[in-house]
């Protein structure tokens, strides 16, 4: 093939690649990207800040002028990941359907969650499990996460009438954060459709005020 037309797919490959790197935004945007997948597949203790850098093609300086460190990095990273969960799930108690119709909405979204090739569970529970510490910032957002998610299926319970709201949603709860769980460790188990039937079951167990 001739050198002057591999040179120029060369050149507009790098063309290319310059376009895509401008069109994700600020170096704020690219980091946080980079960290969602990478934090998420690999692990928050094994994705070092030279690979981040790297993959988010910035400078070391302006890393460490958006983010003062990798802890700054992961309160960041999990303040995205539940605002991104929470407002798909917020969705849900808004709409008409009937409670049976959310709760299946909700173990829905579960399901796309677990579709994901690198899905090793709650993103919120690896993280705590990582840094368990409680003056970093996984347990926190874990703990905020968690309860944000409760009051949701909370309000979706009350708002269907169930006189013993709070212990219905805690057992939908559980069963929600287990089927987390179950999925990444025996995918085999369909834990979703599973946990989906279990919610179910809790909701027609209960007994709506007379």
């Amino acid at each position: 093939m001739n050198a002057d037309v591999l040179d120029g797919g060369r050149m507009q490959a790098q063309d290319e690649v310059g376009l895509r790197s401008r069109g994700r935004g600020g170096p704020r945007e690219r980091i946080l990207a980079v960290a969602d997948e990478l934090f998420f597949a690999d692990g928050i203790h094994n994705t070092g800040i030279n690979l981040l850098i790297e993959r988010a093609e910035v400078a070391k300086a302006s890393f460490y002028s958006t983010f003062k460190s990798k802890n700054d990095l992961v309160d960041a990273y999990l303040q995205r990941q539940h605002s991104t969960i929470i407002e798909r799930l917020e969705r849900i108690p808004k709409s008409d359907n009937s409670l049976e119709v959310k709760i299946v909405q909700v173990f829905d979204l579960l399901s796309t969650a677990a579709a994901q090739a690198a899905y090793r569970g709650c993103s919120f529970v690896v993280a705590a499990i990582e840094m368990p510490q409680s003056d970093l910032p996984a347990k926190r957002w874990a703990r905020i996460h968690k309860l944000a998610v409760l009051s949701i299926i909370r309000r979706m319970i009350e708002d269907a009438g169930y006189v013993n709201a709070d212990e219905v949603s805690e057992q939908i709860a559980i069963i929600y954060d287990g089927t987390l769980v179950t999925a990444a460790i025996r995918p085999e188990s369909g834990a979703i459709e599973r946990g989906r039937a279990m919610a179910l079951a809790v909701i027609h167990s209960n007994e709506l005020p007379s």
